[in-house]
Formats: structure tokens, C-alpha cells, sequence
């Protein structure tokens, strides 16, 4: 499951990156706070496939649909 796939409202959990993502994305994205392990709550979900507004720790941050479908994530539900 990737974090485009998170609902509002909806925790999860960081399982990994997508491999063949760029290095300075990846590299990014780590400095961000998206490490394995790392809870990340949708706060948002904007209309017409806009922006992801997700939150991790104190953090919170706008990400793009093609950003957020290179995250993927486990929750509660993939985890039973």
C-alpha cells in the first residue's frame, strides 16, 4: 500500500521507499522524516488529485499524488 492510499485521518506506518527512487528525492524524503517505522497521519486529502497533506511527528507536509504513490506504508489492517 502506498501513502496515496491513506485516508483522512488514517495512521500508518513507514515500511519503505520505492527503490529505483532518484537519490536526492530519497535523500529528501529521509531528512523529512520518512524512515521505516515512522508513524504518518493523512490530515488532508485535496480534490481533483491535488496535494496530500500528511503529518509525521511535529512535521507536517504537502505531497504531490506522484511523491506519495513512491511511499509505501502499513497499516493496521495490512499488518492483521
Amino acid at each position: 500500500m502506498t501513502l496515496w492510499e491513506l485516508n483522512k485521518g488514517e495512521t500508518a506506518n513507514v515500511s519503505h521507499l520505492w527503490e529505483h527512487l532518484d537519490d536526492s528525492v530519497s535523500t529528501r524524503l529521509v531528512e523529512m522524516g520518512f524512515e521505516t517505522d515512522q508513524n504518518i497521519t493523512c490530515l488532508r486529502r485535496s480534490v481533483f488529485a491535488g496535494p496530500l497533506v500528511i503529518q509525521i511527528g511535529d512535521c507536517v507536509y504537502s505531497l504531490e499524488q506522484k511523491i506519495a504513490e513512491q511511499i509505501f506504508i502499513s497499516t493496521q489492517e495490512t499488518i492483521s
